[in-house]
């Protein structure tokens, strides 16, 4: 069990990196696509939205490398943390769905709760 709880930990953090990395693109990318399209009308609108998809995936990334940091250190929040991370990221098809299943699987063990209790 203590080899699953590394792994999800593991896997988390690869998630958040991706995430936060995912996020500063989109902050950057959207930001300088449009002023390179210079279309002016459309730069408020661009800004807008790479306002709100990058913040809110570096805010699930932020989360995930937290998450992912305190199922290495085996912290009795940290349980909870990856259930509702898990939970959430079952909406993301389809790596989202497969890595919230396996968290799902291995934190509702008793072994699990037990070893991170």
């Amino acid at each position: 069990m203590e080899l699953h709880i590394k792994i999800l930990g593991i896997l988390y953090m690869i998630s958040g990196i991706l995430a936060v990395f995912g996020g500063i693109s989109i902050l950057l990318l959207f930001a300088v696509g449009g002023i390179l399209a210079g279309e002016v009308r459309a730069l408020p609108l661009l800004a807008a939205m790479a306002t709100v998809l990058g913040s809110l995936l570096l805010t699930i990334g932020i989360a995930k490398l937290i998450c992912g940091c305190g199922l290495l250190a085996r912290k009795k929040w940290s349980r909870v943390f990856a259930i509702i991370m898990a939970i959430i990221g079952l909406i993301n098809i389809p790596f989202g769905t497969a890595l919230g299943i396996y968290a799902l699987w291995i934190l509702f063990k008793p072994e699990a709760e037990q070893l991170l209790a």
